[in-house]
This record gives structure tokens, sequence and C-alpha cells, in this order.
């Protein structure tokens, strides 16, 4: 199982899931069976979380993607599609929502899901917004935001939700990560060893240099990188301190993707992350630049 749902769904057992949730990155599919996941252990009628979802009660057996084999059908489980060629229209929305407005009919608390949360209309968005924002009547309400890219919704809902990547569509290529891992490893240890500000761009150089930055909202570069400096940090014989700055680089490297939009170069980003967090491992000050007068 993905570790990202593995977690996603220990937090719907003990009830602190967030209110609205986006799933987003790995293929159509993928998102689909962390939907299907999240909903039958939101819903299943076990009394104990940890035997959530038991995939036998009533609830679990109901709950279905539309369209996949036998039909069936949860009161509580409600889809959203899109309608119209290729968008998602408010009026569809707002008849959707009206689920929201009632308590439950079955199960201890209600899903929602919109299956492809990129074609929401701006004003499609906004009814959905202000359903997440309203109090439920007395019974939980989650809502399950399908997407390639999280940046493909609004940033107003983005805001109001915990977004949970479950991995790029195509996994990277282990060999890749392997050989991207040797050569950061190996420009730590130089820069360790005496070197400066230019050790620091080449490690910023080759990370741009094995990423396809092409799409501003696409994430399969940010996830290379991540993981090749992670696969770096890990290695039996890096130092303490460098393993957690490459450890803490590596995050940061999962979250840079927003940056993209607001006009800023990959190779600019990496550079100022990578300077951020393996600077102080240089084995002599870096000289910086003072502003003339």
């Amino acid at each position: 199982m993905n570790g990202a749902v593995t977690r996603t769904r220990a937090l719907a057992r003990s009830g602190r899931l967030y209110p609205a949730v986006i799933l987003h990155g790995a293929t159509e599919e993928a998102r689909r069976a962390a939907a299907l996941e999240i909903a039958r252990t939101l819903l299943c009628e076990r009394e104990t979380p940890a035997e959530r979802p038991c995939l036998e009660c009533r609830h679990c057996r109901r709950i279905a993607w539309p369209g996949d084999g036998e039909e069936r059908f949860h009161p509580d489980f409600l889809l959203l599609v899109r309608d119209l060629k290729t968008s998602t229209s408010a009026e569809a929305t707002r008849d959707w929502l009206r689920a929201a407005q009632v308590a439950s009919f079955e199960a201890r608390g209600q899903v929602f899901v919109v299956a492809a949360a990129e074609t929401l209309s701006a004003e499609a968005g906004d009814a959905l917004l202000k359903a997440i924002e309203e109090p439920g009547l007395g019974n939980p309400r989650h809502f399950l935001l399908l997407a390639p890219s999280r940046l493909d919704l609004a940033p107003t809902l983005r805001s109001r939700s915990l977004a949970v990547f479950l991995g790029p569509a195509e996994a990277p290529d282990p060999d890749r990560i392997a050989r991207l891992a040797e050569e950061i490893g190996a420009g730590v240890d130089r820069l360790a060893a005496g070197g400066g500000a230019l050790f620091l761009l080449d490690l910023a150089g080759r990370l741009a240099a094995e990423g396809d930055w092409s799409d501003p909202r696409a994430e399969g570069g940010w996830t290379l990188a991540a993981s090749a400096v992670r696969a770096a940090a890990l290695a039996p014989e890096r130092p303490p301190e460098a393993r957690r700055r490459l450890l803490a680089l590596a995050e940061a490297l999962l979250v840079a993707a927003p940056w993209r939009l607001r006009g800023i170069s990959a190779e600019r980003i990496l550079e100022g992350l990578v300077s951020r967090h393996l600077a102080p491992l240089a084995a002599r000050p870096i000289d910086t630049p003072r502003r003339s007068r």
C-alpha cells in the first residue's frame, strides 16, 4: 500500500483527518483506489478503529467506483464527475452538494469525492469551498479532491485542504536515483573537504540537469531530486550533520513546486535551496558579495 495512503488512513482512523483532502499525483486509477480506501476507512462500521476498513461490513462492501464491475451504491458516498467536455459545472456541483445539507443516511459520516477536481469551474470551486467551510449537521463530513497536481486547484481550495501526494505518475528509475545520489554524496564530500560556492552551484546544476522542468505544474523533477538527495543522506558513510541537512533539503524539494508558478526558474530555486541547506557544511566560510554603498 502507498505510504501516503497508509498515513492518511491512520488519520482517518483516529478522527484527525482534515475535512478536505487533495489526493494528487500518481495515475487516475491510483487516485481512485486511494479515495475508495480512505472512504471505507471513514465509513466502516467496526467499533475498533484499528480494524477499519474491514472490507466485510455493509458499508465497506457497497463503496465502489461506478462502472467498476458490479454496480454498488452507498447513500453516504457521493461522487462528482465532470459533466461538461472540459469542465465540471457549477450547476452539477451544487446539485451534488445538496446531500451535504442533510445528515448521513446510514454510516457514521459522509464522504464526497470530486473525481477530477482540476476541471472545476471557478464558480463550482467557490460552491465547493463554501461547503467545506460550513460545519456538518452533527456527523463527520469529508471531501476528497482528486487531481493530477494540487497546483491545478485554486489557491483557496489548497489552503483549506490537506494535500496528500501519491507519488509521480511514473516512478523514477531506481538506477537513475542511485547514480544521482552518488554524485550528490561525492559533491557533499568535496564541499566538506574545502569546497565553496562553486561546489554548491555544481550540486544544484546536477539536480537541475536530471529533472524535466518544462511544465511549471509538474512535480516529477522535484520528486526525482528529493529521492536522490534522500538516498545520498541515508548512505552509511554519511556523517550525522550532513545526513540531517540533506534530509532537510529533500523535504524542502518536495514542497518547492509552487515557486515555479511565481515565474522563478527551477535552476534558481534549486540554487537557493541547496545553498540554504548545505552551505554550513563547507569547510570554510562562503564569501558573499557586499552591497555597494
